[in-house]
């Protein structure tokens, strides 16, 4: 179990469940939409002006897609359960729950409380691996309090979220006619 530190930064408290992939913990919550981008960043794509190396990994913004979603979000009880992919810093802290495991607990996952810091100043505690656009348009939805489904895993390492981000985005994209015909 991690015990949260003593620490004067400013922390987001969110009922989570923690489990295991690869020797990497990884949490499931919900946080309302408007709160992701106080503790989590887009690290967009650029060159360093010295050197030119490579930093980040997210994609120019869509001005067009952030508005569709917004007006969607915004146009009335709407169910959105897109999960957002969060790497998040080692500075957050789990604190498993104490009690009893309900009876046919599959053990695959133990809930308890996350603690992300939401720093004043400086560095962000989470970066957006997947959902920059949802998270751009819920930050300006009308419903500051809308619920949305995170998943995030422990890293600091930007080649981790590079492979992330690319394995996430790398299926091919549905064929607009089909989803006109569907919709």
């Amino acid at each position: 179990m991690t015990r949260p530190l003593k620490t004067s930064e400013p922390m987001l408290a969110v009922r989570a469940v923690r489990t295991r992939q690869a020797e990497t913990a990884v949490f499931a919550f919900f946080v309302a939409g408007a709160d992701l981008l106080k503790f989590a960043e887009i690290s967009r794509v650029h060159r360093e002006p010295e050197g030119g190396a490579l930093q980040g990994f997210q994609r120019k913004g869509i001005k067009s897609h952030v508005q569709a979603i917004t007006e969607f979000l915004d146009s009335g009880p709407v169910l959105f359960p897109n999960a957002i992919i969060l790497a998040i810093s080692s500075r957050a802290r789990f604190t498993q729950t104490r009690g009893e495991r309900p009876s046919g607990d599959v053990r695959s996952g133990e809930a308890g409380t996350l603690r992300i810091p939401v720093p004043t100043h400086g560095p962000k505690a989470a970066w957006i691996v997947d959902g920059q656009q949802r998270s751009l348009a819920l930050a300006q939805a009308q419903n500051k309090e809308f619920p949305v489904p995170v998943v995030a895993f422990v890293s600091e390492e930007l080649a981790v979220h590079r492979e992330q981000f690319i394995l996430v985005n790398k299926a091919k994209p549905l064929d607009p006619r089909l989803i006109d015909e569907l919709l």
